[in-house]
């Protein structure tokens, strides 16, 4: 009975409440919050379900593939979702207490859909419905950019929009031309019947193609430092958090779902990986604005997913699955904390937030926390990922692969530590002001107190389920 009840519901429930965002403007921030607990709820039921083995697939319509469109709840995609409705409803109540009534009307419709997207990404077992998940995903995205409504914030938002509909194209093609080889569009179906020919290698690359873009790995993270860093703070969050992690599950869904054999190909993946991690982690220590920092440490980041594609030991796959929550609660934590920082201090130029540890102590505790995940300090979940990946480097002999992890986290601790050393150094002048109206206003210090608290949270369960890893692994199994 839950399985006929719960996947529809998940469905339905992000248009309902988005639907009723666009419709009852002045109780949009109502309608997202209600979203967001009723969302996080179901999306909790759905990883119970599948935890307890009560969930099968789902046919809508009670039609079968290849003529129906089955969701699936496998363990990967149920804990990613869960973890993304978590995160959702804590960037939803920061939105509540930073952003404009204007903001507002199109956050939290726009933020419903976005969670549409998920859903369908990480349920469906459709190539062509997950195109469709794709571009509500990206369409939703786009329009988050560009809310600052500057002149930045809508160049970026028009780049990343020309450029995730050639993405969106690209992996149309690669599953056109799946189909005419086929005729399946169903993936439990067409892994049973997919051959290593050169025609389904080419659909492939056109596929991967589109996931390396929308997913910013290097070198097609051209997009992603203007969209995330010109974003208001909970959408940056969300973009780097969520929105790209989507895209790489797929990726990494195909590639060990439909196309085992195309070892060239993650050959390149995992090269493409160690690049990211130095080339995001050098630009990130460069920076002098906060907001692209922690964008370019998302390209960064990203490489430690794709290091996965190196290996064929399972501890590998564990050390992705652990890099990809970590990232997903630790950069959603910076993002928000970084944006209650630049809120008390109206700027973002990095070497003005100087002593902003008396400033904003919890936030900059909370920078604290996703550093330690970030760099991978134990007994972060970070930690775990990275010692997960140095254990598959040891039995397969990646002596290559393990001194670029190891190396990637000296350049992720360099920027992260040249950030804290600067928010502990003695404040300026200008940074204990004790005559701005925040430090008043009662309803100042409790909104700046609460962003602060907001960010801390997601922050500290970056660290804190590195202490029950070992139940995370259990879900996943095998």
């Amino acid at each position: 009975m839950i399985n006929d009840l719960l996947i529809p519901a998940l469905i339905i429930t992000p248009l309902i409440f988005g639907i009723a965002g666009f419709v009852f403007q002045k109780k949009a921030t109502l309608w997202g919050l209600g979203f967001g607990s009723v969302f996080s709820l179901l999306s909790g039921a759905l990883l119970y379900g599948v935890a307890t083995r009560s969930l099968d697939t789902y046919h809508f319509g009670g039609f079968l593939p290849p003529l129906g469109i089955a969701f699936e709840a496998l363990p990967l995609g149920s804990l990613i979702l869960a973890f993304s409705a978590l995160i959702l409803l804590v960037v939803f109540l920061y939105a509540a207490l930073s952003l404009t009534e204007a903001q507002a009307v199109l956050f939290y419709p726009l933020g419903a859909f976005l969670a549409l997207g998920f859903v369908v990404i990480y349920l469906s077992r459709d190539l062509f419905n997950l195109y469709v998940g794709l571009e509500i995903l990206g369409l939703s995205a786009v329009g988050l950019s560009a809310l600052k409504n500057s002149s930045r914030s809508i160049h970026a938002a028009l780049i990343y929009l020309f450029t995730t509909l050639v993405a969106s194209g690209l992996y149309l093609v690669g599953v056109s031309m799946l189909y005419a080889q086929y005729a399946l569009l169903d993936i439990s179906s067409l892994a049973l019947v997919v051959q290593d020919n050169f025609a389904t290698l080419v659909a492939f690359g056109f596929m991967v193609t589109a996931f390396l873009i929308k997913t910013a790995v290097f070198p097609f993270s051209f997009w992603l430092p203007g969209a995330h860093a010109n974003a208001l703070s909970p959408v940056s969050a969300l973009l780097s958090a969520l929105v790209i992690k989507a895209t790489f599950y797929l990726l990494y869904l195909f590639a060990t779902t439909l196309f085992p054999f195309a070892v060239t190909i993650y050959t390149v993946l995992g090269s493409l990986g160690i690049v990211a991690l130095f080339y995001g982690g050098i630009k990130a220590f460069l920076a002098t604005d906060l907001k692209i920092l922690i964008a370019y440490s998302t390209v960064s980041q990203v490489g430690y997913l794709m290091v996965v594609f190196a290996f064929t030991h399972t501890y590998a796959y564990y050390a992705m699955v652990f890099a990809l929550l970590s990232h997903a609660l630790a950069k959603s934590g910076l993002f928000l904390a970084g944006g209650a920082i630049i809120r008390r201090a109206r700027t973002q130029t990095i070497s003005a937030l100087q002593g902003y540890a008396s400033v904003t102590p919890v936030a900059v505790f909370a920078v604290g926390l996703s550093s330690v995940s970030l760099i991978g300090l134990p007994p972060s979940l970070g930690f775990v990922s990275k010692w997960y990946y140095l254990q598959s480097s040891f039995e397969t002999s990646s002596w290559f692969f393990l001194a670029a992890i190891l190396g990637g986290g000296i350049v992720s601790a360099l920027y992260l530590f040249r950030l804290l050393i600067l928010f502990l150094q003695k404040p300026l002048e200008e940074a204990g002001d004790p005559h701005r109206p925040e430090e008043h206003a009662p309803l100042q210090r409790f909104t700046c107190s609460t962003l602060q608290w907001s960010a801390f949270s997601l922050s500290f369960l970056s660290v804190f389920l590195g202490f029950i890893s070992q139940f995370i692994i259990g879900f996943l199994g095998p």
